[in-house]
């Protein structure tokens, strides 16, 4: 799959600088336009508009560190960078593809416990996301955090916190010491926040203040920078890339410019505007090359990066559904992204299941054995050719007696390599599925687990009353 060139990447960085530096980004937040003057950034004080030039920009983003430490609420740790890949899960969205009416519905709270042990027994996995949106059987507006409860009794692995308020935020860092036995944020480095950019070049309010908590307790920042090709980008996949290069990049000058050394994750979601019908086109074959582009951009900078993994446009388990995710893949995959994320994902990035997890878990088995090429040394095979000669065969051969229980060749439980042997793909991921969701004891210590009952049945009295 084409990436980026040498020059490319060069120009593309070039019109970064250019486009920050003279153009600039609206942020409206009193507090971050005070540092950002402070710092030598040119500030219009009536706009919000914050321009760096391109010498504090080069400054700021060599100060970010090149790879760092997360860790789950045991004894997980994890790091994101220096060329290792983790997993990142998501465990519920607006829909669920429901697997017996092969339907859309919205999330139940059953659905969020069956996808995070799902999530925590996958191997690849390493950290969990949980939208802040609620569940249809449990109305109201202490909705979400029993969605909430039920995610964090049934793993241990590091959370990605999406916040949609700051309140929620707070939350999250309240309930660190109960997940850690009494550490900090800061100490335990369980949670990674997410701040978001206003597409195009506008950081909000809330946003900051998201931002300021984060380097406030050293909890790394994920940008999510999602501009729509034709509605907040250019109508390009060069332009849509070159904008939403420019707002991470200002994202990671200005976590630095608050913290110096800061943690931060290089990560983009672009997407293309449908001008027929004026809907967003998420997981289009355009996010492939994206994702080879961005982490180009991202490494060429020195910062540990992401890319989404998985992904379909339709909410549907079908053939459109396989060769997008397998493709999304395998580019993520190539890549070289320290953090594959969205491992669920469907729908066009508005719906999941826990059998998609489970496939695409599989996909990137297969991504993985592709990317190993062939030997063609130890394993070439010619002193078996030349011993052996025309017309014989090679089952006693010892490379044959070496290898057939090895990994020379791709397997894998969830493909099918015959019609004898029953259940398409679909039914074996279900039945790997429910497997992997069985009841099983919480992975928290016991007094873990009523200290979390504890606080969401004071924080539920609290909004309800």
């Amino acid at each position: 799959m084409p990436g980026l060139s040498a020059n490319q990447i060069e120009h593309l960085q070039q019109a970064t600088e250019d486009l920050l530096a003279t153009t600039g980004f609206r942020v409206q937040h009193p507090e971050l336009l005070r540092l950002a003057a402070a710092a030598g950034a040119r500030v219009e004080e009536t706009s919000g508009r914050v321009k760096i030039p391109a010498p504090l920009l080069r400054q700021l983003l060599a100060q970010a560190p090149t790879q760092y430490e997360i860790a789950g609420a045991g004894s997980r740790r994890y790091l994101v960078g220096g060329g290792g890949q983790h997993c990142l899960a998501i465990v519920t969205d607006p829909w669920i593809l429901d697997y017996h009416s092969r339907q859309p519905r919205h999330p139940v709270l059953s659905d969020i416990g069956r996808h995070t042990r799902i999530a925590q027994q996958l191997e690849p996995v390493a950290a969990i996301s949980l939208m802040d949106y609620p569940v249809a059987d449990h109305p109201g507006p202490a909705s979400f955090l029993r969605a909430l409860e039920e995610h964090l009794l049934h793993h241990d692995k590091h959370c990605y916190v999406l916040a949609a308020s700051a309140e929620s935020l707070d939350r999250w860092l309240r309930l660190v010491p109960l997940l850690t036995a009494g550490r900090t944020a800061a100490e335990s480095r369980l949670i990674t926040v997410g701040v978001a950019i206003l597409s195009p070049l506008t950081l909000t309010q809330l946003n900051g203040d998201l931002l300021l908590q984060a380097t406030r307790h050293d909890l790394p920042v994920v940008p999510t920078v999602c501009p729509m090709a034709g509605t907040t980008a250019p109508y390009s996949k060069a332009g849509t890339l070159l904008l939403a290069h420019a707002e991470v990049v200002f994202l990671a000058a200005l976590t630095q410019l608050v913290r110096p050394g800061h943690p931060f994750l290089y990560m983009m979601g672009p997407s293309r505007t449908d001008l027929r019908k004026g809907g967003d086109l998420y997981y289009t074959l355009d996010k492939v090359l994206w994702k080879l582009a961005s982490v180009q951009l991202g490494k060429n900078l020195g910062l540990p990066t992401g890319a989404e993994c998985g992904g379909t446009m339709r909410c549907t388990y079908d053939l459109q559904s396989g060769a997008e995710g397998m493709l999304f893949m395998q580019a993520a995959l190539q890549s070289g992204a320290e953090m594959l994320s969205g491992i669920g994902s469907c729908g066009n990035a508005v719906a999941m299941s826990g059998e998609m997890m489970v496939v695409q878990q599989a996909w990137l088995e297969a991504a993985r054995f592709l990317e190993t090429g062939m030997d063609t040394g130890a394993r070439l095979g010619l002193d078996s050719i030349a011993a052996r000669g025309p017309g014989v065969h090679y089952l006693e051969d010892d490379l044959t007696l070496e290898l057939m229980r090895g990994e020379e060749f791709f397997g894998h439980e969830l493909f099918g390599y015959g019609e004898e042997e029953g259940a398409p793909l679909l039914e074996r991921a279900h039945q790997r599925a429910e497997a992997l969701a069985a009841d099983r004891p919480s992975p928290l210590p016991g007094n873990t687990q009523e200290a979390l009952r504890r606080f969401f049945t004071d924080e539920r009295a609290g909004l309800e009353r």
